[in-house]
């Protein structure tokens, strides 16, 4: 992205040869420098991190900022005013699964490809900012990089311990937003606050000082020194998907420390009849899982991960 000395002005982007547009503020400093882009409402029902970035762009100034900061509001603007369920409304695919995309693909395919050239392409870091889903709960968490080269790994690693969030995971993927940042050798993070379609005050000021905290410690802020933070290390996620449908009942909340073996929920069917249990495979930490009593077979149920160690 070209840099523009000492501006700051919203921004509508375009996404060729669709009606879809990503609005977004573009911060310049007085110098130039690094960009990074920080993004919001991949999921369109995702709503903390929406709210940060709103309140983020009224904050910052040119005079607080050395390079350039992108904020994207929201990427799926579409599927967020139409309150579609986490997906790009045109076609109902999950843009977070359609990395790096393709110019002539369909709607959402096009949305990502339009996101790799313009945005992955032209930044330094990305942090992309997420909640659980309209009918999950999860424990503050981030999401670095173990899949890419091992300098933008550990570039990774240290953005996401900027971030207040008691868990950091190492994750294998490849294909969404983020992690495909990673493949272009762009360090990036998912940071997970917040679920359940609920906007709390406090959800979105801690995503607020964490994404602050990111541009101090990445030298894009130079109003404060960044804060340092403790974390617990998680690696070996497991996501686990629904292999019945009726009703949910988790035995666990996010954050709760779980054993090999222990009984993490069940399925029963409308008429209370025992369809399935779920065990724990290994020891770790609940780091999400479905608040809601229906769930759907092959529909998101429960992730856990193995604790690593302290930093």
């Amino acid at each position: 992205m070209k840099y523009e000395k000492n501006i700051k002005k919203k921004i509508l982007l375009s996404v060729p040869d669709t009606d879809m547009t990503i609005p977004a503020t573009l911060l310049c400093g007085r110098e130039a420098g690094k960009t990074i882009a920080v993004s919001a409402g991949v999921h369109s029902r995702e709503y903390i991190g929406i709210e940060a970035l709103i309140r983020l762009a009224q904050e910052l100034t040119p005079d607080m900022v050395q390079g350039t900061i992108l904020l994207l509001h929201c990427c799926n603007y579409d599927g967020f005013l139409s309150r579609s369920a986490d997906v790009v409304p045109h076609d109902g695919k999950n843009l977070n699964r359609e990395f790096p995309g393709t110019a002539d693909g369909t709607q959402t395919q096009k949305l990502a490809a339009f996101l790799e050239t313009k945005v992955i392409r032209n930044t330094d870091y990305l942090v992309d900012l997420h909640s659980g889903g309209f009918c999950e709960a999860l424990v503050p968490h981030a999401y670095y990089h173990g899949a890419a080269k091992p300098e933008i790994c550990a570039a990774s690693c240290r953005i996401a311990s900027l971030t207040s969030a008691k868990y950091l995971v190492r994750s294998e993927a490849r294909n969404g937003f983020y992690s495909h940042a990673g493949q272009c050798g762009v360090p990036a993070i998912i940071l997970e606050r917040g679920g359940c379609g609920l906007l709390l005050e406090d959800e979105v000021l801690a995503d607020i000082a964490d994404v602050k905290n990111i541009l101090r410690g990445l030298g894009f802020l130079t109003d404060a020194p960044a804060r340092s933070y403790s974390h617990k290390m998680v690696q070996n996620g497991r996501y686990l998907d629904a292999p019945a449908s009726g009703c949910w009942y988790p035995r666990k909340k996010p954050g709760d420390q779980i054993q090999k073996g222990e009984l993490l929920g069940e399925i029963r069917s409308i008429y209370g009849e025992p369809l399935c249990s779920i065990h724990a495979e290994a020891a770790g930490v609940v780091l999400y899982q479905t608040a809601s009593l229906s769930i759907e077979t092959g529909t998101s149920m429960i992730a856990y991960g193995e604790l690593e160690k302290e930093v």
